[in-house]
């Protein structure tokens, strides 16, 4: 994949209490969205994460914190994984139509790892995160997207 490709705006979040209250979870919304092209700029694939769309950040356990908390230079990347670990689709443009086309879970990890070499996220905690997701799919396989968080 290319080092051509971008988000198209700066994430940014703002904390939902009444979503962390329903969900047992600290939860921030995206505001406002944005478009995360795969492999090049202006690239046929990508991702739309809409405005409002709610993310844990990086889903790491609180013992490793300390390390790596949940918000950090990832945290974009992470809010685009939870996205595409929710629809398993990105957008292509085939035939000039944008179509929602599936994609593997090992698929979504890689994007995670190219978004994470956008972002020059500092190579240890691309690292540790990195394991942890492929350690996650290896050990639990999962093939179907997740629920998305309860809203107010």
């Amino acid at each position: 994949m290319s080092t051509f490709t971008r988000f198209s705006a700066i994430e940014q979040l703002q904390y939902d209490k009444a979503a962390s209250v329903l969900n047992n979870k600290d939860l921030w919304a995206v505001i406002p969205g944005f478009r995360y092209y795969i492999g090049s700029e202006g690239s046929d694939k990508y991702v739309d994460v809409e405005t409002g769309f709610r993310t844990d950040g990086a889903t790491i356990p609180r013992l490793l914190w300390w390390i790596l908390p949940p918000m950090g230079e990832y945290s974009q990347a992470c809010t685009l994984h939870d996205k595409l670990c929710q629809t398993y689709r990105i957008t292509q443009i085939i035939n000039g139509v944008p179509t929602q086309v599936p994609v593997t879970r090992k698929e979504i990890d890689e994007i995670l790892k190219e978004a994470m070499d956008v972002l020059e996220v500092i190579a240890w905690k691309k690292f540790l995160i990195n394991c942890g997701v492929d350690g996650y799919r290896i050990a639990t396989n999962p093939t179907k997207p997740k629920a998305g968080y309860l809203v107010a």
